[in-house]
């Protein structure tokens, strides 16, 4: 057959009918993944400065050491990259440390990790400090439900936090918030150390097993 049909005609018609429906209905945001936290999380509940030694309520690593990334929940990594997290992809440790990262595209990034190698401790972190205190602004000693903690902002990382959790005398952890996207965070706007205050917390308490 050489000429189309009055339905074959009809045809395309149909189609671009549908397209633009679908446009309209994607416009209008309807079909949209939802956030999956009902609104800002709660501020860490942050004390001060303890002892470094004894932790006097120490945690297990060894779970985290296994799967690193099931540190977090669904809805706790939406807290700090984006809610909903779908777009979340996530990335391995760093230098000398083992852990999870994870990040999406023009959003902050979040890493967890344990220090495998020297400093590996608290007390080793703050003799490091001591000798090169410039390396380590806004240093202040913390603490995140009995767990000592140091935080400062890292010189060669915009818009970053760290946090170090002493989870034991042997052992510590690194939670490293950055924000340094145009339109900040979703839910901290550019305050990386609130994030990363809020990101330790959900650690201590996953590894507690609450």
């Amino acid at each position: 057959m050489l000429f189309p049909s009055e339905g074959e005609k009809r045809a395309p018609a149909r189609i671009a009918g549908i397209l633009a429906g679908l446009l309209f209905v994607a416009g209008c945001g309807i079909g949209k993944p939802k956030p999956i936290l009902s609104g800002p999380p709660a501020a860490a509940q942050a004390g001060p400065a303890i002892p470094i030694t004894p932790v006097e309520k120490p945690l297990r690593s060894a779970d985290f050491s296994r799967f690193p990334c099931g540190i977090l929940q669904p809805e706790q990594v939406a807290a700090f990259i984006i809610d909903p997290p779908e777009k979340v992809t996530r990335g391995g440790g760093k230098d000398g440390m083992l852990g999870c990262a994870w990040s999406a595209p023009n959003n902050p990034s979040l890493g967890i990790y344990h220090a495998i190698v020297k400093p590996n401790n608290l007390a080793e972190l703050v003799e490091v400090k001591d000798e090169n205190s410039q390396q380590y602004p806004g240093w202040r000693e913390l603490s995140i439900d009995g767990i000592p903690v140091v935080e400062y902002t890292p010189r060669y990382i915009p818009g970053a936090c760290d946090l170090y959790l002493g989870i034991s005398d042997t052992e510590m952890m690194l939670v490293e918030y950055v924000v340094n996207g145009p339109s900040g965070s979703q839910y901290w706007g550019n305050d990386s150390c609130a994030g990363a205050r809020k990101a330790a917390e959900f650690v201590i308490g996953n590894l507690r097993g609450r």
